[in-house]
């Protein structure tokens, strides 16, 4: 099975024909390819399982592959004291030293960069189209953390953190936080959820207002989160897994709380 999901005009024109994806993009300039019957443009995206397109009049057959290949997409628990890189000679352990063997020699990146001390859910993919959507704050796919501070946040900064706030010329704002500490790490530990990704967002934001993030770890990326993967191990996703990554997230309130279970009541 071939999961669909939203690609670029200009890429599915050169997939679906016999022309070059510049000369795809070409034909859009001249105005002669058109999407459900609307003269289309250079960026425009479609759905090539419901769009109609067609090129002077001509429908091209969306009934075909999307991929000439299925994508490959891996998700991965980073442990902390690696980085997000293929090669850093500062930092000689990468996310790709834990990436099996059998997918080594593919050309993979990475969606969504986490520091050296962040843990959590990684994606790694050989598509470009799906690396994109899963990076770009425009495709409005969640990425959820659990953070532990230094001091507990005021109801006033938490205002703050959601309404957002200027930092180094770049605004920053939180989709949502909640406690999710009991006992004596109530106030402490806390869900985040962002729709954008700035570098080091979070704990940007927080020190805006003085306070530390002392462990941050990504949890859920849209719908689908790490269900027990170990620290440093990496797996194939299923179709359902990828449906579940690629598709809207707004429903779904269930999160897994490593804070929550390992506090003290």
């Amino acid at each position: 099975m071939i999961i669909s999901v939203e690609m670029r005009l200009q890429k599915f024109l050169a997939l679906q024909t016999t022309n070059s994806r510049r000369k795809a993009e070409e034909l859009i300039v001249a105005g002669i390819v058109s999407v459900n019957g609307i003269v289309a443009k250079i960026g425009t995206c479609i759905d090539p399982e419901t769009d109609v397109i067609a090129i002077d009049g001509i429908g091209i057959s969306n009934k075909i592959a999307i991929y000439k290949k299925q994508p490959l997409i891996l998700a991965m628990n980073k442990p902390s004291g690696c980085v997000c890189s293929h090669l850093d000679s500062y930092n000689p352990k990468t996310i790709f030293d834990f990436i099996p063997k059998e997918f080594s020699k593919k050309k993979l990146m990475f969606c969504g960069r986490l520091d050296k001390e962040t843990e959590g859910m990684v994606i790694v993919t050989d598509d470009g189209d799906i690396a994109q959507k899963l990076a770009h704050p425009s495709y409005g796919i969640k990425k959820y953390y659990e953070v532990m501070v230094s001091k507990p946040p005021s109801d006033k900064v938490i205002h703050q953190l959601i309404n957002g706030i200027e930092e180094d010329g770049e605004f920053l704002r939180f989709d949502k936080i909640v406690s999710i500490g009991r006992g004596y790490m109530k106030n402490y530990a806390f869900e985040v959820v962002l729709s954008q990704g700035k570098k080091n967002e979070i704990h940007r934001a927080f020190e805006h207002f003085g306070i530390f993030v002392k462990k941050l770890k990504r949890i859920r990326i849209g719908n689908l989160n790490l269900h027990g993967l170990a620290p440093g191990k990496c797996k194939k996703l299923t179709n359902l897994e990828i449906k579940k990554l690629l598709g809207d997230n707004s429903h779904n309130k269930d999160s897994p709380y490593k804070f929550r279970q390992n506090s003290k009541k």
